[in-house]
């Protein structure tokens, strides 16, 4: 029956992906409508937007050939190209010049669970590649995040399937970025975070944060992740955090990497993995 659900999930229509005509803005800022037109012009013959990032303005312009001279008709940009760049200077950061959006407290159901169950809410212990459900895991949030009504601008359902992108991202090297925080049960606190694939059209999962000692590290997303180098790797957990040593144990059951000794009750532990090339054993010390 899940086999079904999921066949059945995969064949929903998705957005359409990327095209050539994806409109392109170029930047003009606290520019004259003369200045506008001038970095319209540069572009060549087609049709290009201008944007002042301060003033939070967009303008289309068509340049066409007239007389062996480039000539340009400004116009007023279409109402959901503007929905676009506004949505995505919302999420402008001036500290980092990044786009990034933060999401507190979400409140998702791990796919291996049900509903009418003890409270299982899904955490980066979900999403991660060593998790044996991690990819419905993940696509849950993903459909999390296309539902996400500050984040509705990025729907293409009515833009015949355009998306506005910016001059200096057309790399693809600066993707808009989000960020959440997991916090579900009393005990589950989490952060995990999804980049938007613009030609794509999908949130791609980048990598979660857990707990760990006074701090949040990275989760281990192979097995490599649990011991990087040669050598002993430690990892540390404070009296208290007994359920992210746990989880740790899970995340080195799932690697193929045993873990020897006792896990002390309410007392801090070390776990120091070892490596010697292609063999990984972990220990508890406390």
């Amino acid at each position: 029956m899940k086999k079904m659900l999921w066949l059945l999930l995969a064949a929903i229509p998705m957005q359409a992906v990327a095209g050539e005509d994806d409109p392109i803005a170029y930047k003009c800022y606290y520019c004259t409508p003369d200045e506008m037109e001038e970095v319209a012009l540069a572009q060549g013959v087609g049709r290009h937007y201008v944007y002042d990032a301060q003033r939070l303005t967009i303008v289309g312009f068509d340049v066409f050939l007239r007389d062996d001279a480039l000539n340009a008709e400004s116009f007023v940009a279409e109402s959901w190209l503007q929905n676009q760049f506004l949505g995505m200077m919302s999420l402008y950061d001036p500290h980092d010049g990044e786009m990034e959006h933060h999401i507190m407290d979400v409140v998702l159901l791990a796919p291996n669970t049900e509903h009418g169950r003890r409270s299982r809410y899904l955490w980066g212990q979900d999403l991660t590649a060593l998790n044996p459900h991690h990819a419905q895991a993940r696509e849950s949030v993903r459909r999390y995040l296309a539902d996400h009504s500050e984040l509705s601008f990025l729907d293409t359902s009515n833009s015949g399937g355009k998306l506005l992108k910016f001059h200096y991202a057309m790399n693809g090297d600066r993707p808009i970025v989000v960020g959440m925080n997991f916090k579900g049960n009393s005990d589950i606190n989490s952060h995990t975070y999804y980049s938007f694939n613009h030609e794509a059209r999908r949130w791609d999962y980048l990598y979660g944060y857990l707990p760990q000692g006074y701090s949040h590290e990275r989760i281990q997303e192979s097995r490599l992740d649990f011991a990087p180098s040669e050598g002993d790797t430690i990892f540390d957990y404070r009296t208290g955090n007994g359920f992210w040593a746990e989880a740790f144990i899970e995340r080195a059951t799932w690697a193929n990497i045993p873990v020897h000794g006792q896990l002390p009750v309410r007392e801090s532990v070390r776990f120091t993995c070892k490596r010697a090339t292609d063999d990984i054993q972990c220990y508890i010390n406390n």
